[in-house]
């Protein structure tokens, strides 16, 4: 395709879908859509990419040029697996919630995320970038583990609530 692979509007569905090989983003959804059970690969742009208050859960996004997953603010992220691709694993806007994750070999960070977040239980290894880079303020992590990033496990601003490996030990940043 020479655009986006699926384009829709606000308070899309997207199941079970493979998506591969377009310009831009494989799938892109705007505000309040749940996208899930999905794989995007090989894309010119983001495997998957939503406006606020989404939900994306169950995917496998790899070998996108731009990042795995993009999700704005207030979204959920959940159960996702995102290798290989040419940014970020997973970016998400401020406000949302990142948890169960699997992000490796990306090129830039493993899991981002704005300001006011919740990240837990993902597991981050081997990106260029860190594995969990946070912006802004009043963000928060707990019980994920993160080894091999390039540039480290941590940077930003977040409140460790325990229960993290960084690099095979239990004290993180």
């Amino acid at each position: 395709m020479g655009y986006h692979g699926i384009w829709l509007g606000e308070q899309a569905e997207v199941t079970n879908v493979r998506v591969r090989w377009n310009r831009l983003s494989g799938i892109y959804a705007d505000s309040g859509s749940t996208i899930s059970g999905n794989k995007a690969y090989q894309n010119g742009d983001d495997g998957i990419h939503t406006n606020f208050g989404s939900t994306v859960s169950g995917n496998t996004v790899y070998v996108n040029g731009g990042d795995g997953i993009y999700a704005s603010f207030g979204s959920t992220v959940s159960d996702n697996t995102a290798h290989g691709n040419g940014d970020d694993g997973i970016y998400v806007g401020y406000g949302s919630t990142v948890s169960d994750n699997t992000a490796y070999g990306n090129g830039d960070d493993g899991i981002y995320v704005g300001s006011g977040s919740t990240v837990s239980g993902n597991t981050v290894r081997g990106n260029t970038g860190y594995g969990l880079r946070f912006t802004g303020t009043d963000a928060a992590y707990s019980g994920n583990v993160i080894s091999g990033n390039t540039a480290g496990t941590i940077t930003g601003s977040a409140v460790q609530l325990g229960q993290n490996a960084c690099n095979g030990n239990t004290t993180c940043p």
